[in-house]
């Protein structure tokens, strides 16, 4: 069984809750080669940053090897891949929400997919916990810092050559509750398929709608 089957085995034979804690917020993602490397990458991008390195999570196809992303069909990690960092930081949470909060979409924000990702957040987003920093970094107020921190991890492993991008969250929760959402629907995509496959579906997955 290669890397990609092991993993599927285990997401259809856990439920959503389980495999976000298991397999991307409790881990050594993928990517890295051990723990100590892992916490020592951490603390280099938490110093430019401003946040406790333990409020740094690798998420994303770095973490598990392969995207979760129901669209993505559990691309592999490659050489133009990104690396999805979550950033768990009350205060820069805050800020970011005060800057959208007070901003003008119409004299701020000119293009209609900057319109658009702004009402996106304060719609749902905000709401959710989440600021997705990686689409408005450039215009947070401490944008300059994180971005040079960003470029600068870019530029050692083992994540070099990589677009290193963040989302913040406010708390644990909000970052838990957004992974266990995102695991939920790729679950339920592939006992969509399953089912018009005529396969067998797992238990844990025929479960699925009790969950939610």
């Amino acid at each position: 069984m290669d890397e990609a089957e092991s993993l599927t085995a285990e997401l259809l034979e856990s439920t959503s809750e389980l495999f976000a804690n298991h397999y991307v917020l409790d881990r050594t993602p993928w990517l890295f080669a051990s723990r100590r490397q892992y916490v020592e990458w951490k603390i280099a991008l938490a110093e430019g940053l401003a946040v406790d390195p333990y409020s740094i999570i690798v998420v994303g196809s770095a973490c598990t090897g392969f995207s979760l992303s129901p669209s993505k069909n559990f691309s592999s990690f490659h050489s133009r891949s990104d690396i999805d960092v979550a950033v768990i930081s009350v205060m820069h949470f805050d800020q970011a929400w005060r800057w959208l909060r007070d901003l003008s979409p119409v004299a701020a924000l000119g293009s209609k997919n900057q319109h658009r990702l702004f009402e996106e957040h304060r719609s749902s987003l905000v709401f959710d916990g989440t600021i997705a920093t990686d689409k408005l970094l450039g215009r947070l107020p401490f944008g300059a810092e994180w971005r040079t921190a960003l470029l600068a991890a870019g530029k050692r492993d083992p994540t070099r050559g990589h677009s290193v991008k963040t989302r913040i969250y406010r708390d644990i929760q909000s970052l838990r509750e957004y992974q266990v959402r995102s695991i939920a629907k790729l679950q339920t995509k592939i006992l969509a398929d399953r089912m018009d496959a005529g396969s067998e579906v797992p238990e844990a997955l025929s479960t699925l709608d009790e969950q939610e």
